[in-house]
């Protein structure tokens, strides 16, 4: 009589790094993880991004793009001219992003500057970035910021936009890194506003921490602002494009202060009973052209204004030299006659 294990479908098994398991199962999404068993499975076969998307049934776009960054920068995928095979063994898995000391200032090469496409992103492979990871520590500087700030890692889009920041709009890494910080304060993280917001600072050449103080200085005072206004006028929605515009000139063109700003406010009420920018934009136009920046000395000038407004009030109740009943008899003397 002859024995042997009934093993069933554990007659076909493949082997998977206890280091992939070990540091990794808890950050990877599930996506990831398919897409890793997958090509394990496969053993060193390359696929192509349509054959992934077909058999792995990823729909969404750059679902494939997402899946496969996270195991690309670690070392655990190659990815081979728009292919994708997993590592021959485990020895090539790195962490890409250990802690970094503070990037020196450098240019980024013009040879590294991607292909934009038809709306404007630019086109990176996740081979791209995990190269330009590996290689360039002021990039390798701006992705643990990033990271950090998302709290978790960052997606195929919003790893191309912080490429983008250095490549594109040719900030340096830490000013790219300070403008981040910007836009998770005012909670506005989409890549386009990102991307607006670096548009904006090439081209009025930020590109110098010093620069981008300067720069963060304002934006910031002009925020605070804005919210001072939204909680004083207890809005529940945001200002229009119009208002913003007020905003910005009462506060960077003009430089007044939040207290100012309000103090403006306050009297635009007690005179028209509501909110009217344009009756704001001009008191304190009146009060640009006059010098005055404290409340102090607007309370002055208030108080100056009404002197000059009663004393005339009072000339023209003073009486007459002419006598109107006078006037209006003798005009009746002229009807008669």
């Amino acid at each position: 009589m002859n024995y042997s294990l009934n093993a069933g479908e554990w007659n076909s098994v493949f082997a998977v790094p206890s280091s992939v398991v070990d540091k990794y199962i808890k950050l990877a999404s599930g996506d990831s993880l398919k897409l890793l068993m997958f090509l394990l499975r496969h053993g060193g076969t390359l696929f192509s991004d349509k054959e992934l998307v077909e058999k792995l049934g990823f729909r969404r776009e750059g679902e494939l793009e997402d899946a496969a960054l996270f195991w690309v920068q670690r070392g655990i995928i190659r990815a081979d001219n728009g292919s994708l095979t997993a590592a021959a063994d485990d020895t090539s898995v790195q962490e890409i992003l250990p802690e970094m000391t503070e990037p020196t200032e450098q240019k980024t090469p013009a040879a590294s500057v991607r292909k934009l496409s038809d709306d404007g992103a630019a086109i990176y492979t996740p081979s791209d970035i995990a190269g330009r990871i590996n290689t360039d520590k002021a990039i390798q500087y701006l992705f643990t910021e990033a990271q950090t700030l998302y709290g978790r890692l960052l997606k195929q889009p919003e790893s191309r936009t912080i490429l983008m920041l250095v490549d594109h709009y040719g900030l340096p890494a830490e000013v790219s890194a300070m403008l981040l910080k910007y836009c998770f304060r005012i909670g506005k993280t989409t890549p386009g506003y990102i991307q607006s917001v670096a548009q904006t600072w090439a081209d009025d050449g930020i590109v110098t921490a010093a620069d981008a103080d300067i720069r963060l200085a304002k934006l910031e005072k002009r925020f605070t602002i804005e919210e001072q206004l939204r909680t004083a006028m207890e809005l529940k929605t945001k200002f229009s494009p119009k208002q913003l515009g007020f905003i910005k000139t009462w506060s960077e063109d003009w430089d007044f202060s939040a207290d100012m700003i309000l103090l403006a406010y306050e009297l635009t009420l007690d005179n028209t009973g509501g909110m009217n920018f344009s009756y704001t934009n001009k008191i304190l136009e009146n009060w640009k052209a006059a010098g005055i920046s404290t409340r102090e000395a607007a309370q002055q000038e208030s108080a100056s204004r009404r002197k000059t407004v009663k004393t005339t009030q009072a000339a023209s109740d003073s009486p007459s030299s002419i006598d109107v009943n006078d006037v209006m008899m003798d005009v009746l003397q002229k009807y008669r006659s």
